[in-house]
């Protein structure tokens, strides 16, 4: 088997209401509007609940709202409350953990940003901005606030988040340290083992990538992000069957057979490329497109 450089691959690392937050600065925070199912508009307007006499009931209300699964109210309250009190620092902490649990990761920006202005050393909330900036792709600002936290306290998930910015930078070395500090805080975490092991991977380390692997899949067998970054590594080393089965416990057989003739071509075995990206043609003529482009790359190498 002919050994090339590792392709490039996207990390694999690795939170809906009807009441939505219209455009806001980053000095005020509006009133939310509503703005979908009329029934459910209804409800919210005819609750007597949406009257607050302060921020401590509003805070109550909302906590309330979360806990019967209200995440709608829960915000209007939320807003509310910060409309009487905009620097309750406490109260724009809550704020930020619903909107992050809502994958509303711009408006939780905008609450940690005024958090922050507050309490530029509050550490949790540094954290949490740094970590939040790595999902909106601000990767130098995610560093330096993340670097902040380490230089003062250890910090697993701070380490980890590092090391996932140090990767999709292309420093898969640089990352491998970070993560393995982090597993040092926070030992045998399925998610630190897969991400030590895709930084080896990446690296080209492929023999001390797969104990890393094996690991993460003996503590948690069906994460699928490790299953899948396994198939690569044993598609890498040539152990096309075993990668084909692995790839198949997390997609289809037409994927499984397409991404395993992929990285046999970028091998440099071409008969075992063809005889999957054929596979995978067959198993899905019509919808795997990706399998032909494959395999006429394929075609071409060898008319060349």
């Amino acid at each position: 088997m002919k050994q090339r450089k590792t392709p490039t691959n996207p990390i694999f690392l690795g939170i809906l209401s009807c009441l939505l937050l219209t455009a806001c600065s980053s000095n005020n925070l509006k009133e939310a509007e509503i703005s979908r199912d009329k029934q459910e508009t209804e409800e919210v307007l005819q609750s007597t609940g949406l009257t607050v006499a302060s921020v401590d009931d509003a805070l109550l209300k909302a906590e309330k709202a979360i806990q019967g699964g209200k995440m709608d109210l829960a915000q209007l309250y939320y807003v509310k409350a910060y409309n009487l009190e905009p620097n309750n620092v406490q109260l724009l902490q809550k704020m930020a953990d619903l909107y992050i649990e809502l994958k509303k990761y711009n408006l939780a920006e905008v609450s940690l940003n005024l958090l922050l202005k507050q309490q530029p050393d509050n550490l949790k909330a540094t954290e949490q901005y740094g970590l939040l900036l790595i999902k909106l792709k601000n990767y130098p600002d995610a560093e330096k606030n993340l670097t902040r936290v380490v230089a003062k306290q250890q910090s697993w998930s701070a380490y980890n988040g590092l090391g996932i910015i140090a990767n999709l930078q292309g420093n898969p070395l640089k990352a491998e340290d970070f993560f393995k500090k982090a597993d040092r805080i926070f030992p045998n975490s399925p998610e630190l083992l897969n991400n030590i092991g895709f930084a080896l991977y990446s690296a080209d380390k492929f023999d001390a990538a797969e104990p890393y692997y094996v690991k993460a899949l003996q503590i948690n067998p069906s994460f699928k992000k490790a299953i899948y970054n396994y198939a690569l590594l044993q598609a890498r080393l040539g152990r096309y069957e075993q990668a084909y089965n692995s790839f198949t416990k997390v997609s289809t057989p037409a994927e499984a057979s397409n991404n395993t003739g992929y990285i046999a071509m970028m091998n440099g075995d071409y008969i075992e490329a063809n005889n999957y990206l054929q596979a995978a043609i067959e198993t899905s003529p019509l919808f795997y497109k990706k399998a032909n482009d494959n395999l006429m790359r394929l075609e071409n190498r060898d008319t060349q």
